[in-house]
């Protein structure tokens, strides 16, 4: 018979992390082989026309912003943009500081908007915040702060059908978010990842995210029909 959860916690109160996740690692290995399941799922396609102009005030930026504002994810460039929705109700030296970074990289701003509102109009009258990133890798993290799941949206030279982002549905399930030219729709408050690409190719990213609008309790994991699922 299978063991009850406070059964469960009182074997595992008092361990260190390190048992812990060694004990993790060992039940994933006799599950499956330690293999996961993929699911693949497309994000809504973005007009050529409207990539095309945003892909060129990517260049632009990234040709004058070489830093990483958010040093635990592994990316060449990271920037934030705040929505004025957030700091027009703010006199703050931040808010002053954001106001002036959005004016610097309003046209940007603009067409990532319009991109949205293709997609999902009420999300795009609502996140408030733009996060716009070169060279992201990796970094599996959970977004604490989110009220709401986040859209994504990749673009660059790098092959489709990879540098997606995957969202871990559970302990042995694993989607990947093909962003490519596309914008998906995933829960960031589940582990998420950028999953591998082509060395040297270029991939540029925005995530349009919200953390002070209307809370929405966490799930599903991702959002869109599965086109392939891989064990």
């Amino acid at each position: 018979a299978e063991k009850s959860w406070m059964e469960v916690y009182g074997e595992l109160d008092g361990l260190g992390r390190g048992e812990i996740m060694e004990r993790l690692l060992r039940r994933y290995r006799e599950n499956n082989d330690g293999v996961r399941k993929m699911i693949r799922v497309n994000g809504a396609y973005v007009n050529e026309e409207l990539r095309e102009a945003i892909m060129n005030q990517l260049v632009q930026w990234r040709r004058n912003h070489k830093k990483n504002t958010r040093p635990s994810i592994n990316a060449e460039s990271y920037m934030i943009l705040r929505s004025p929705v957030e700091f027009e109700q703010k006199n703050s030296n931040n808010a002053k500081q954001a106001a002036k970074k959005l004016a610097s990289h309003r046209r940007l701003w603009d067409l990532a908007q319009i991109a949205l509102k293709e997609v999902d109009s009420k999300f795009a009258e609502n996140f408030s915040a733009l996060a716009v990133t070169y060279g992201f890798r990796g970094s599996p993290h959970i977004d604490k702060q989110n009220t709401a799941p986040f859209y994504g949206m990749s673009l660059g030279s790098f092959p489709d059908g990879e540098g997606g982002v995957c969202v871990e549905v559970d302990a042995f399930t694993v989607c990947q978010v093909n962003t490519k030219n596309r914008l998906g729709k995933i829960d960031g408050r589940f582990p998420h990842w950028v999953a591998p690409y082509v060395e040297g190719k270029e991939r540029y990213s925005l995530i349009y995210y919200s953390t002070w609008q209307k809370y929405v309790p966490p799930g599903p994991a991702y959002f869109g029909e599965e086109v392939e699922e891989i064990i």
